[in-house]
């Protein structure tokens, strides 16, 4: 099977679907890298989190002088959030004793500080809600600021590029990893975009998926499906292979050329630009320097899968937005995110209420 005359370079209906209901969208928080910027400047110290859907990170940065610092990182793997409650219990008792603030970017769908729903961490979200209502406040009380691992991703990237000089207007940011996810700063207001759980038109799924997305009672099926590692390519693979193989190794032989594994991920980066193009059109960013798409997570560690983004984002028809792959400005800019957070959220009304306000 030859994946070039398999899949189109542009497919008008995938995009059409990001500017209808479909796209579940929630306003998190206000949110100017330019001021968050200002705000690293005075001298302190803060933790920070990243809960995933495969490992839970915590680091302890210094702040000072323009500059994240970070001054140690622990590490914990798990499955399905095996283990994380009893470690964020040492974490919280810790932040207590240095009296941190602590910004905890978390892969899960929020209201506010509570878990909502999660697809990767169900023993987590177990346990933290017959203990603590599922609520993160209750867990780091009057200390913390949480939010979706998207926006904490968006606000750590975008601040770093102000930090490296760059003019930053409009943001898109999106994560394709064990789940695909999105967020986008526009006019300073954060915006959780659920862009992997958009219906995926049948010239994106070329193998037949024909896993449902399952969220919110969603019968179609989703991009994720079919763009995600572990949601997507992995499990596409182990139905067409009967094998299960994870990511690295996938992505592995994607570079040396195997064929199921060069469709499998060319379909994904083909979804994933046309995800790109759908939400920057959704939210009219303009078509200057000043608009930026920021890709991160497992699959871009693969130059090949990234090389492929950039090329079918050139493609489609809307003007190019500077195109941003976020191993460039950090190594993890989730947990950048929430360290800037945990000072940020120190601005008056940061947090935007349900009404969008």
């Amino acid at each position: 099977m030859r994946l070039e005359k398999s899949l189109p370079s542009h497919i008008p209906e995938q995009i059409a679907l990001y500017q209808t209901e479909h796209l579940l969208t929630q306003a998190v928080c206000r949110f100017d890298p330019v001021r968050a910027a200002s705000y690293l400047r005075a001298h302190r110290n803060v933790m920070a989190l990243d809960i995933g859907g495969d490992k839970l990170r915590c680091a302890t940065y210094a702040i000072g002088d323009g500059k994240l610092t970070k001054l140690e990182e622990r590490v914990l793997r798990s499955t399905k959030g095996t283990g994380y409650l009893p470690f964020l219990d040492r974490l919280a008792a810790e932040a207590v004793a240095k009296d941190l603030p602590v910004g905890i970017s978390s892969a899960t769908k929020l209201a506010g500080s509570i878990i909502q729903r999660t697809v990767n961490l169900p023993v987590f979200f177990e346990e933290f809600r017959e203990r603590y209502g599922a609520d993160y406040e209750n867990l780091f009380p009057g200390r913390s600021f949480v939010c979706n691992d998207t926006i904490a991703g968006i606000c750590g990237s975008s601040t770093i590029l102000v930090l490296q000089g760059h003019a930053v207007r409009d943001v898109a940011f999106f994560i394709c990893a064990s789940g695909m996810g999105a967020s986008v700063l526009k006019d300073h207001t954060s915006i959780h975009v659920e862009a992997g759980h958009v219906p995926v038109v049948d010239r994106l799924n070329p193998l037949g998926q024909t896993m449902q997305c399952g969220v919110e009672g969603k019968d179609y099926v989703c991009v994720e499906r079919v763009t995600a590692a572990r949601a997507g390519i992995e499990e596409l693979y182990r139905q067409q292979t009967g094998k299960a193989r994870d990511g690295i190794t996938l992505g592995k032989m994607y570079a040396a050329g195997d064929a199921l594994a060069t469709i499998l991920y060319e379909t994904s980066a083909l979804a994933i630009a046309h995800a790109a193009e759908g939400v920057m059109d959704r939210y009219e960013f303009a078509d200057s320097e000043t608009s930026v798409a920021v890709f991160h997570g497992g699959n871009f560690e693969i130059e090949k899968y990234r090389d492929t983004v950039r090329n079918n984002l050139t493609r489609l028809t809307r003007p190019r937005s500077r195109v941003v792959f976020s191993r460039d400005l950090s190594d993890n800019v989730c947990l950048d995110g929430a360290a800037i957070l945990a000072v940020y959220s120190d601005e008056p009304d940061s947090r935007v209420d349900e009404s969008g306000h």
